[in-house]
């Protein structure tokens, strides 16, 4: 984005947001299209529902350089169509959906000049830029968009460039099956029949209790459209049930299988093993010197010191 540009960004939520601040610094004017008022954006926002647009919200779109779809699935593929109607040519139209597959195929009815980038940056957006992976997916290439991913370079993100489907099937291995798993451990942790603090437990269960606390704080309409809107869930969640099914097997399989898993993964995982031990070397949820006893389904406090 150059000195003078105009950018509109359709969803004030934290990803709108942080694309904002990239914008901006770069020398452009950003406004704001959402349906409710948002606190510190007020002399750039135009309040506006995202499928039934306003005059002043479509004159924005209309002059932009840049337009961003920050939106959630409900509303993504009809603001698209609200949208697209109005794009001038020779813009770039971003998206930031979770899911590419469905994005992908509306690129059939943009204008053709019209360039077209999705977008997913895989952290929450108050972690920053750099060193974070951002899946960039272009569905129809420009100079405008070069010029967008120049920008996120000088940021120090790593650029992880993908086409929709390898995009959907990377992040249904390494984030829907994550996911799935974190709240799994959350519902187990729900429904717990005991008052032992939730701290109690070895180091890899604190490192997931720390990513079901980590999910329970974000939004769960994200997490939602996850699990429901990625084509290859359904396969996915399949092999983890079958997975957990292998180790219900008698002993010597079990050990056997496991003892292929190591030796087929372990060596990749040395980096990760370092990072453990890092994250081991304090504990991760420092307990009280306490004693608990845990007796007949309750629990209390035996000693503390």
């Amino acid at each position: 984005m150059t000195q003078g540009s105009q950018a509109t960004i359709i969803g004030a939520g934290r990803v709108g947001l942080k694309l904002a601040e990239l914008l901006t610094a770069s020398g452009g004017r950003v406004r704001f299209v959402d349906h409710r008022p948002v606190a510190g954006i007020d002399q750039n926002l135009i309040v506006s529902d995202a499928i039934h647009l306003t005059l002043e919200a479509e004159s924005a779109i209309a002059e932009s350089d840049i337009v961003v779809l920050s939106l959630p699935f409900t509303v993504a593929g009809a603001a698209f169509g609200s949208a697209c109607r109005r794009l001038k040519g020779g813009a770039l139209l971003i998206e930031t959906l979770s899911v590419k597959t469905r994005p992908a195929s509306w690129a059939a009815n943009l204008p053709r000049e019209v360039e077209y980038l999705g977008l997913n940056p895989l952290f929450s957006p108050e972690l920053g830029w750099a060193n974070r992976p951002v899946a960039v997916i272009a569905y129809r290439s420009g100079p405008r968009l070069e010029v967008f991913l120049q920008l996120l370079r000088r940021t120090n993100a790593s650029l992880v460039a993908l086409d929709a489907e390898a995009h959907d099937r990377l992040l249904a291995q390494r984030q829907l099956a994550a996911h799935a798993l974190l709240l799994s451990l959350a519902s187990i942790l729900r429904d717990e029949n005991t008052e032992f603090p939730l701290e109690v437990g070895p180091p890899t269960y604190h490192l997931l209790l720390a990513g079901v606390g980590r999910m329970l704080c974000g939004n769960p309409e994200t997490f939602a459209e996850i699990q429901t809107e990625n084509p290859f869930a359904a396969t996915v969640r399949l092999r983890l049930i079958a997975e957990l099914e292998r180790l219900s097997a008698g002993g010597q399989e079990v050990l056997d299988h496991l003892r292929c898993e190591w030796r087929d993964l372990a060596p990749r995982l040395k980096p990760a093993a370092k990072t453990c031990e890092r994250l081991f070397a304090c504990p991760i949820f420092p307990l009280e010197m306490s004693e608990y006893e845990y007796r007949s389904g309750e629990c209390r406090l035996a000693r503390s010191d």
